[in-house]
């Protein structure tokens, strides 16, 4: 998937969501297109009621940029464990599974700063406020790489410990005894 797209491992920013825009690649892009690096940028995802949103998002002359549309399965997962970082711009919808598997996969996540992306993220990744995403991605980019797989090593820790199926399993488990009468 990654030569079919024009990346290679370690050498992109990883988007996804659905196009529209609450979860911002068109602010995701127009970050991205500030800096410079040499690093690409990979915008993936549709939506198919969003056409006129995914044209603006599409229009940009940066050879960087690219957007493939939506990826499933082998592909997916491919991009995600081989990328620099992942933007989580996304600001509604509770507790995304996508940002959970990237921190999973030990990415480096960059993440919108809302109540529940930093109840998932805690101190595993790099909150941005809206209009600061470019200074948060020349930062990134300015980490040394200790610091970088520091990150990355507490996303994947966190994973393990607060949304492994056995540490969602055991939290209900004990939330219902607590629940039982004494």
């Amino acid at each position: 998937m990654l030569p079919k797209l024009g990346l290679e491992p370690g050498g992109y920013f990883l988007y996804v969501s659905r196009m529209e825009p609450e979860n911002h690649p068109l602010e995701v892009r127009e970050a991205f297109e500030q800096l410079v690096t040499p690093l690409k940028l990979a915008l993936v995802g549709d939506a198919p009621y969003a056409a006129e949103y995914i044209r603006r998002v599409r229009d940009t002359r940066d050879p960087r940029v690219v957007i493939p549309g939506a990826i499933y399965g082998r592909g997916y997962h491919e991009l995600g464990s081989h990328c620099f970082a992942y933007i989580h711009a996304t600001e509604v919808g509770g507790t995304h599974p996508a940002l959970i598997e990237a921190m999973g996969r030990g990415a480096l996540v960059i993440y919108r700063n809302t109540p529940e992306n930093a109840e998932v993220a805690f101190d595993a990744g790099v909150p941005f406020e809206p209009d600061e995403l470019s200074a948060k991605l020349r930062a990134v980019l300015a980490m040394s790489e200790i610091e970088r797989d520091r990150l990355r090593r507490r996303a994947l820790k966190r994973v393990r410990e607060s949304y492994s199926w056995d540490a969602v399993t055991d939290a209900y488990e004990n939330l219902l005894k607590a629940l039982l009468p004494a």
